[in-house]
């Protein structure tokens, strides 16, 4: 693989973690938002929207995703962790 795509790689990476983090800020603080995140895929999809549009891997990582998601909300009563030490 060479430089530019490994940036690529490295950028879609960030990004991943950066919108997971964001999703699971917005769920601690709205306990409704991931039910309301598969209502609108699941509209989407019944609407013929482009958003209901995926492969069925794609359907299954995104539940995947949200999945992992919850378990963090539901968690959030843990201690505060520490950022991995490669972040700063």
């Amino acid at each position: 693989m060479g430089r530019a795509q490994t940036d690529i790689a490295e950028i879609v990476q960030a990004n991943d973690k950066l919108l997971k983090a964001l999703i699971t800020l917005l769920a601690m603080r709205d306990e409704h938002l991931l039910d309301e995140l598969r209502t609108v895929f699941g509209l989407a999809a019944l609407e013929g929207s482009e958003l209901g549009h995926a492969s069925a891997p794609a359907w299954r990582h995104i539940r995947r995703e949200l999945a992992m998601i919850a378990r963090l909300v539901d968690d959030d009563d843990e201690p505060t962790a520490s950022p991995p030490p490669s972040f700063s």
